[in-house]
């Protein structure tokens, strides 16, 4: 009988690990951060970014105008100071100034309105522009006669249907109670004088700009 094979051992070739580097004891103790969520980055970049001017009402408005006035007040403001740049070259004069700062309740000589707006402007020249204009009321508010604000009373009170509008309805009634006789003839004349977009009524901005373009105030 022939004898067993003996079973062949196999030999498992030992592999040497690679030699380790040596670690970096400086570079072992600095923390690596973790990336950026989406978003971080450019949150970070708009808080860290300083903004002296944004845009409102298609103009550039300072940070100081929007932290001490509200958007509807600005655009209030520029329905004054539009209705004294009656030139639309975007800027007034120091007489216009004057009124215009007046309908705002603001009492001010001629020197005074100089002096100021070499203030704002840090120049001698005679216009201001509109962001300019928003500062000189800033530096001024207080307790004054706000004669916009009662402009606006008065809307209110002649619009009896409360439909932000005055018709020629209801102007013969406000000249019935305050008892002041017109024809119908210059009713009709005055709402027509006064309604810019013709719709045969007078809104409160148009009503604001005929008051103060004749100054009735």
């Amino acid at each position: 009988m022939p004898g067993k094979k003996k079973s062949k051992k196999t030999k498992v070739r030992e592999v040497s690990a690679p030699p380790r580097e040596p670690e970096d004891p400086i570079a072992a103790n600095v923390r690596v951060p973790p990336p950026p969520r989406p978003g971080e980055s450019l949150r970070a970049l708009l808080m860290n970014r300083q903004v002296d001017e944004k845009e409102l009402l298609g103009m550039k408005i300072s940070t100081r105008v929007l932290e001490q006035l509200t958007p509807q007040e600005i655009r209030e403001l520029k329905m004054v100071f539009d209705v004294f740049d009656t030139n639309s070259s975007g800027t007034v004069d120091a007489q216009k100034l004057r009124r215009a700062l007046r309908v705002l309740g603001f009492k001010m000589s001629k020197e005074d309105v100089r002096e100021m707006m070499f203030n704002v402007t840090k120049k001698a020249k005679g216009e201001i522009e509109f962001n300019e204009f928003l500062e000189m009321v800033i530096e001024r508010q207080g307790d004054s006669r706000d004669i916009y604000e009662e402009i606006k009373q008065g809307f209110k009170m002649m619009d009896y249907d409360d439909t932000g509008k005055i018709t020629v309805s209801n102007l013969k009634q406000a000249c019935k109670d305050a008892g002041i006789r017109f024809t119908d003839r210059e009713i009709h004349e005055m709402i027509e004088e006064a309604d810019v977009n013709g719709d045969d009524a007078v809104d409160e901005e148009e009503f604001v700009n005929i008051m103060l373009k004749t100054n009735l105030f």
